[in-house]
């Protein structure tokens, strides 16, 4: 069975043809001045590991305070070889792109072991509007 090593919220992460993992800005909130407000991009990156043969569909998904679908579900299908019986650790990433934030306060992005929940982590929406100017 695979087990998540770790995994963060982050504005970018991607990992190089020697499997080295790069994550830029981790955050776990999210300040907007107006809603609904579309989010350009944000990217789930986490470190797996799996042990022996396995065959797994990992995904992710957004889901809103309400429990309303804030994106659509990323899947990712692993399958190691037969017989392999060492253990392997990869980096995996979801990016979300132009995510609608519709109400404030605590979102989940949700991980999904074969259509199973197995984990979130959270991600908080605060409505902060801009302050107004002065008038002389």
């Amino acid at each position: 069975m695979p087990v998540i090593r770790w995994a963060f919220l982050c504005d970018y992460a991607c990992v190089d043809a020697a499997g080295k993992a790069s994550i830029i800005g981790t955050f776990e909130y999210i300040n907007v001045s107006k809603l609904p407000q579309r989010w350009p991009q944000l990217y789930v990156a986490m470190e797996m590991q799996t042990t022996g043969a396995e065959s797994f569909e990992l995904s992710a998904q957004i889901s809103s305070p309400s429990g309303k679908e804030a994106s659509k579900r990323i899947v990712i299908p692993f399958k190691t070889n037969p017989g392999d019986q060492k253990t392997h650790k990869g980096f995996v990433t979801f990016a979300f792109f132009s995510t609608l934030f519709e109400e404030e306060g605590e979102y989940h992005i949700m991980l999904f072991l074969d259509g199973t929940p197995i984990h979130f982590i959270p991600l908080y929406v605060r409505l902060r509007p801009k302050p107004q100017q002065r008038q002389t």
